[in-house]
């Protein structure tokens, strides 16, 4: 998926660098926003906007410069924050080279505030992300060459590769909790502006009601793989131990299919994942059959923790389930809908876990 929404550099350099006019303005006159932070404190919406801005003084970048500059804006709404800023900038702002969104803990309904980037000025596809400091995060690496966003970009792309983030699109964010009324999670990014450095920190949770919980990074493989989120060239190292022997696995393919079922008045969630595995590193020479069965008994404890935090003590379904009642229980999807919160911390999970070796 992520692949998918990544631009080429080179060709979103040529189209700013064009002498001729963008949409009837001048591109001189347009200000290319690479990355957005918003929250809302006090009624009162804030947004942190990193644009191109060439230090050169003309309309090549210097590319040993940075190349980017942060501006910042309030409104009463979004639209009126954009509008406050796109005044400080002295430019029409032009968002579809949006690398990424960033949200703080004062957006109460994301789909609903977010819906306001859905006429086709931002990509669908663009990554959406939290913050505890959307103005910190969006004003970080500004010196990182001519595009400082696409560092953030590469870095959850490079994340989620390694199972330690997961992609979630404003067209995902805006379906899932807002036509869909279910939840969404969001990879926490950490921003420390003094150090210049952009790390991430496990998911939030998201629903119409805003922004809660919090799974760690040991369990996003979980999440990963109850999503079905594992991409072809994903490569996840799962560490090992047996009886004081370590070892370390690489997990480079994974499928899993849920169905759901209702029974004595819950709603049980089964699913199979079936694994593709490589050891990476075994000094001690263990068997694989010893290693492949850890490495499953590692999972699952992920697996469930991940549906733990999120459906039974949060009661978010991140995980589809609502579309997998709808399509296997069509008789009780109206009866699940009246009670979604109840039927969800009240299911019962059962997974099956196979291997092969890759």
């Amino acid at each position: 998926m992520i692949k998918k929404f990544v631009l080429i550099p080179m060709m979103a350099a040529a189209l700013m660098l064009m002498t001729g006019c963008f949409g009837g303005i001048e591109v001189n006159d347009r200000a290319f926003v690479q990355l957005m932070g918003i929250d809302k404190q006090d009624g009162v919406y804030l947004v942190t906007m990193q644009i191109y801005r060439s230090e050169s003084g003309s309309s090549e970048p210097d590319t040993t410069k940075a190349n980017s500059a942060a501006v910042y804006g309030k409104g009463t709404d979004i639209s009126s924050a954009e509008a406050d800023a796109e005044l400080k900038t002295g430019k029409k702002l032009f968002l579809g080279h949006m690398k990424m969104l960033i949200i703080g803990k004062g957006i109460d309904d994301p789909a609903d505030e977010l819906a306001v980037f859905t006429d086709g000025s931002v990509s669908p596809s663009c990554p959406v992300v939290f913050s505890e400091d959307p103005s910190a995060a969006a004003g970080t690496l500004l010196e990182e060459g001519m595009f400082s966003a696409e560092h953030f970009l590469d870095l959850m792309t490079l994340a989620a590769s390694q199972g330690k983030a997961v992609y979630t699109s404003l067209a995902d964010i805006t379906s899932d909790t807002g036509v869909m009324n279910c939840g969404a999670a969001l990879p926490v990014i950490y921003a420390d502006s003094e150090e210049k450095t952009v790390s991430f920190d496990g998911i939030v949770l998201a629903d119409k009601n805003g922004t809660f919980g919090h799974i760690t990074e040991e369990d996003i493989l979980g999440v990963k793989l109850l999503k079905n989120d594992f991409e072809k060239d994903d490569r996840i190292v799962v560490p090992i131990s047996v009886n004081g022997r370590s070892a370390s696995v690489n997990i480079t393919g994974a499928k899993t299919c849920f169905k759901t079922a209702f029974s004595g008045g819950k709603l049980r969630v089964n699913g199979e994942i079936h694994l593709k595995l490589r050891t990476a590193e075994n000094p001690y020479g263990i068997l694989e059959d010893t290693i492949e069965k850890a490495v499953r008994e590692s999972v699952r404890d992920s697996c469930t923790s991940a549906y733990s935090t999120a459906v039974w003590y949060n009661s978010c379904d991140i995980f589809g389930i609502k579309k997998l009642v709808r399509k296997y229980c069509a008789e009780n999807y109206n009866e699940y809908c009246g009670d979604q919160s109840r039927y969800l911390s009240e299911s019962i999970l059962t997974l099956k876990i196979t291997s092969e070796t890759d």
